[in-house]
């Protein structure tokens, strides 16, 4: 298609909106109640999407080094397990930061059988593991626990299996739900350009009869369907966006001191406006194809 062709189009899809503004205001409603709930159901998903990483996160095998392994023999280690392909990062723990933390986890009153300890610590070094997969995680602990310098590993099979079981089901849920949300989506929206359409079948007929090829034809009804989508996912997407950054700011959640951690509105606001608006111009684009193809048929 020449480019001024395509201009053209394009002003005709412009004049079409601006000359059908009832039918336009009613197929941009539409779009964008249908829209607002995929946006929110975006924004539920990706939340429970950072929260299911989250939960990876917290899998790692955590190996006990030998009483005689010196400082020469760990750093050797770690670069050897950083070798292996299946480990994603490899942290050095010593005795003396082991206690510490056990300390802070049991809390001030709790831990008061543990004071006296810094100068017989029987904690051991560590290095703590975590996997590139973390559905492998026993897998690389089989390898670790081989190593001459380890004495023991430990991935807390039962705890572990238990969160990737919950992390797999969640985000299957949540991919079976956004299909089904979609295709909802595209069918609530193609059958309101298939109204828009149909109140201008006079205007087709026209013309088809002056000899105006189909693709001709369709071209405008593809940039209006495009355009339609677009201005219906403007609404959504801010009132979305809006009503998640004062979730945000109410329940602190986007700090690490905050009861609940949610998904930073970077780049969480880049995914649910690109998404949706792209969403709503394929849905509009497609709705055209498909209504004004009974028109055209000859």
């Amino acid at each position: 298609m020449k480019i001024d062709t395509m201009w053209r189009h394009i002003r005709e899809a412009f004049k079409s909106i601006a000359r059908n503004g009832w039918m336009t205001f009613a197929a941009v409603s539409a779009v964008s109640v249908t829209l607002l709930i995929f946006g929110i159901f975006l924004v539920v998903a990706f939340n429970i999407n950072f929260m299911a990483n989250e939960l990876d996160k917290q899998v790692s095998i955590r190996a006990a080094l030998s009483a005689s392994a010196s400082a020469d023999d760990i750093d050797q280690l770690q670069e050897q397990i950083k070798q292996d392909s299946m480990v994603k990062s490899v942290e050095f723990v010593s005795k003396e930061e082991g206690l510490k933390v056990m300390k802070e986890q049991w809390g001030e009153d709790e831990s008061k059988f543990l004071d006296g300890l810094e100068k017989d610590n029987p904690l051991p070094d560590t290095l703590v593991i975590h996997a590139v997969d973390p559905q492998k995680t026993a897998e690389l602990k089989d390898k670790v626990i081989q190593y001459n310098l380890v004495d023991d590993a430990d991935a807390g099979e039962g705890v572990t299996d238990r969160l990737l079981d919950v992390s797999a089901l969640v985000r299957n849920v949540v991919l079976l739900f956004g299909v089904g949300i979609a295709v909802l989506a595209a069918f609530l929206i193609s059958n309101t350009i298939k109204l828009t359409i149909f109140a201008r079948r006079r205007e087709i007929e026209i013309m088809r009869l002056v000899g105006a090829s189909n693709w001709f034809i369709r071209w405008p009804f593809f940039f209006e369907g495009g355009l339609i989508g677009i201005l219906g996912s403007i609404v959504p997407v801010t009132v979305t966006l809006l009503v998640y950054q004062g979730f945000i700011q109410i329940l602190d959640a986007d700090s690490a001191y905050g009861l609940i951690r949610l998904s930073p509105m970077w780049p969480l606001s880049m995914w649910v406006a690109g998404i949706t608006t792209a969403l709503g111009a394929v849905i509009g684009v497609w709705g055209s194809l498909i209504s004004i193809r009974r028109f055209l048929k000859v």
